[in-house]
């Protein structure tokens, strides 16, 4: 996961994630103030592991293709 937030700073893994859920309403500020105190390497080996895993786990959906808006293309390298 790589995340560039509204300050232009980009997050990459684990970082973006407790970035992400600090964001969120409800119990996920409080998640993201767990997560925050375990160090980052520990941090992104447990987010690789699950990348690794993620469609045993939850499957794949092969009938699904994301479009990209055009105002958004030009984000994207070629």
């Amino acid at each position: 996961m790589v995340l560039l937030t509204r300050e232009g700073t980009l997050l990459l893994r684990s970082d973006a994630l407790v970035h992400i859920l600090r964001r969120l309403s409800g119990g996920w500020a409080v998640v993201a103030a767990m997560l925050s105190l375990v160090p980052r390497a520990v941090r992104d080996f447990f987010y690789n592991w699950i990348a690794r895993i993620r469609y045993r786990v939850f499957g794949r959906r092969d009938d699904v293709c994301p479009i990209v808006p055009a105002d958004l293309r030009a984000r994207f390298d070629p």
